[in-house]
């Protein structure tokens, strides 16, 4: 085996041991001082991680240069950390997360319509966002809800901490489908009554997509989600959690469920349903900045002229 490939897999092992150990710290502290320690990490990787500093900085001057001051960006990015850092936390304590913690932590004002779309018995999608905890949204989603969610994942670039992320995926009740692998096991899932849960913010290499203004700016956005709903035909909803002000609770903002977009054009569809997509996760973004992973470049691709 070549040296580099030699040292790329001992530093990806490095890395998976000490996510080990950090989390078997975690899992001895009290709660609550487990979550606060990944959000005093989250403040130290601000202060170390350079790069991934000075991108998040970049592109909140790109969304909000015209709006926020310097130092109010810079204390968003600082709280983008936190939130992370403390997402990352509650994510490792998934094994501490019963029911009752849960409903504890987790409001959730008005979930009628999607108790509705579960009585129905047919599959739904949701669409979510890299915002505020979105793993711990899908432990809630399942324990609390009773909802057979599966989950479209990518996978990550160490294979060690890959599948401990989809053993904390699956311990939580997600049925995990990885990108690459064949529709028909999602669709499977759709057609049997399941819900899928989608991430569809991030332009990820080699995915098809369309260009849709995202804060003013052409953002390259996968389409997959909108042709998946659009060949499916189920409903289709809105779904993220917000980290509430004290850092510890939460709330989950659920919209839909809404229409399949009218007409023949099926390239005009998927990308009218793109662009609703984003419109609200815009919106959303605008209220609660620090809640999104700025550190992903969202206008990477730039449109032919």
């Amino acid at each position: 085996m070549p040296k580099n490939r030699t040292l790329q897999r001992l530093r990806r092992r490095l890395v998976y041991w000490g996510a080990r150990v950090a989390q078997a710290i975690l899992l001895v502290l009290p709660f609550d001082m487990a979550t606060a320690v990944g959000g005093w990490l989250g403040r130290l990787a601000f202060t170390l991680l350079r790069s991934e500093r000075r991108r998040t900085l970049k592109h909140l001057a790109l969304a909000f240069g015209q709006d926020k001051q310097e130092h109010e960006r810079r204390e968003i990015a600082r709280r983008v950390f936190v939130n992370a850092g403390r997402s990352i936390a509650e994510m490792m304590l998934f094994p501490r997360w019963n029911d009752k913690r849960l409903r504890q932590r987790i409001r959730f004002d008005e979930p009628e319509p999607l108790l509705r779309a579960c009585r129905s018995g047919r599959g739904f999608v949701f669409l979510t966002a890299h915002f505020g905890n979105w793993e711990l949204l899908g432990a809630f989603v399942v324990q609390v809800l009773g909802v057979d969610l599966g989950v479209i994942a990518r996978r990550l670039s160490n294979p060690y901490l890959d599948r401990l992320v989809n053993d904390y995926r699956r311990r939580a009740g997600m049925k995990v489908f990885l990108r690459g692998e064949r529709a028909a096991s999602f669709s499977r899932h759709l057609r049997q009554g399941g819900t899928l849960g989608i991430l569809g913010d991030h332009d990820i290499r080699g995915l098809k997509g369309v260009f849709v203004d995202f804060f003013g700016r052409p953002a390259h956005t996968p389409t997959g989600p909108a042709e998946l709903i659009l060949h499916s035909g189920v409903p289709w909803f809105t779904i993220l959690l917000e980290r509430s002000r004290d850092g510890y609770s939460h709330r989950v903002h659920c919209e839909g469920p809404f229409p399949i977009p009218d007409g023949e054009n099926r390239a005009a569809k998927a990308l009218q349903l793109t662009e609703q997509y984003m419109q609200w996760l815009e919106r959303i973004v605008r209220r609660h900045p620090d809640q999104w992973m700025w550190m992903h470049d969202r206008w990477r691709k730039k449109p032919k002229t």
